[in-house]
């Protein structure tokens, strides 16, 4: 081994962002971590399963399947939404699939029924089965909440509210966004990648902006200001990179519409959302990153415009993220998640400096610091 290398001081993960370590690399392909991190994070966190306005009437259901978990949510006769483990609780059959409406939850194997609000009502054969009780038998409870135009579910029975846990979110997002709760969704683009999840989310930062997108600073077609204005909310972030009040109509990457949104708007929402809404009329992107392995990926691009259909000024904001800027994002992480594997590279130093500039990624030591507590504990 090199002098050089001999000489490199030890690096660490710590709580103080301008002398701390990136995650170890081992973070971001080990099996065993992938596996604590199912039970540390995904199961004690609120997890988006759709959309509000898929569950607004009597009998409306919408399912997921988070990891191996599935669930429903469906609104009562009452018009109260709950949420169940979509099983039967006869021999575990899945009850429901997608989404639609139902006035009782029959069960397709052997026709267990369910009411609304998650009590067995019919059981065939039931009154010859000794000691049988219907009571016994209701669909098991998940936490689940309504947060913006989104519905979430918690696995965990003791979480605290969405509202406490991200609080001040959502009276930030439509401070932002004119018109807000008139918002359709224009388009849902799914975006595969062999990452892992956590590398999304060590995005909130622009110190690869110029580098990568080319979007900011001054050279040819930079449409965005050297900036990165960052404020961290405990479970949530928001970061605004300022656009270019000069630009000429030829010199913009695509028709900014009304001009309701002057500047680029990311928020961030533990663990797996990163919400933007850019440049021009009012939108605002959801994007879900799930992890299908330690090293693989699903996320999906939910766009939400104004206008429906949406407009060429909407469809310009969607392509210039959609079709140049993901593009550009995914390929450096799956080339960061080849790299964490080499023997050369341990861990690396996030670079955070006292003005919190453009260029300081405190915004990733953010996410990284609460990743780490989730799987150490905050005694470090």
């Amino acid at each position: 081994m090199s002098s050089a290398a001999t000489a490199r001081r030890t690096l660490a993960f710590g709580r103080d962002p301008e002398v701390s370590a990136t995650l170890p690399g081992n973070y971001y392909f080990d099996s065993g971590i992938y596996e604590r991190e199912k039970e540390a994070i995904w199961s004690k966190s609120w997890l988006f399963v759709g959309y509000a306005r898929d569950v607004e009437r009597q009998g409306s259901y919408i399912t997921a399947t988070l990891f191996d978990q599935p669930v429903v949510a469906v609104r009562g006769k009452d018009g109260v939404l709950r949420s169940f483990y979509n099983v039967c609780m006869h021999r575990g059959h899945t009850l429901l699939e997608g989404k639609g409406q139902r006035a009782i939850i029959t069960c397709p194997f052997h026709a267990w029924s369910y009411d609304l609000e998650g009590s067995l009502k019919a059981a065939g054969n039931a009154e010859n089965v000794a000691g049988f009780e219907h009571r016994d038998f209701s669909l098991t409870p998940i936490k689940v909440d309504t947060f913006l135009h989104m519905v979430f579910v918690n696995f965990d029975p003791a979480a605290r509210s969405i509202a406490d846990t991200y609080a001040g979110f959502t009276a930030d997002v439509r401070r932002t966004i004119p018109g807000f709760d008139r918002l359709k969704l224009a388009s849902s683009d799914p975006l595969p990648g062999k990452y892992n999840w956590k590398f999304f989310p060590d995005m909130n930062e622009c110190y690869h902006c110029p580098v990568l997108h080319t979007i900011m600073g001054e050279q040819q077609g930079a449409y965005l200001q050297n900036s990165w204005v960052s404020e961290e909310h405990g479970r949530w972030a928001k970061h605004i990179i300022l656009g270019k009040s000069d630009l000429g109509p030829d010199e913009r990457p695509y028709s900014f519409g009304t001009e309701a949104i002057q500047d680029v708007n990311i928020w961030y929402m533990w663990p797996n959302l990163i919400f933007i809404a850019h440049q021009g009329s009012p939108n605002f992107k959801i994007q879900a990153t799930w992890p299908t392995g330690p090293e693989t990926t699903h996320q999906v691009l939910d766009v939400w415009c104004l206008n429906d259909p949406p407009d060429e000024a909407d469809l310009g904001h969607i392509r210039n993220y959609r079709d140049r800027i993901m593009p550009e994002d995914i390929t450096a992480m799956e080339k960061q998640q080849l790299g964490v594997h080499c023997r050369g590279y341990k861990q690396g130093r996030l670079m955070v400096d006292v003005a919190r500039s453009w260029r300081s990624e405190h915004g990733t030591h953010h996410f990284q610091r609460m990743v780490w507590e989730a799987l150490n504990g905050v005694n470090y």
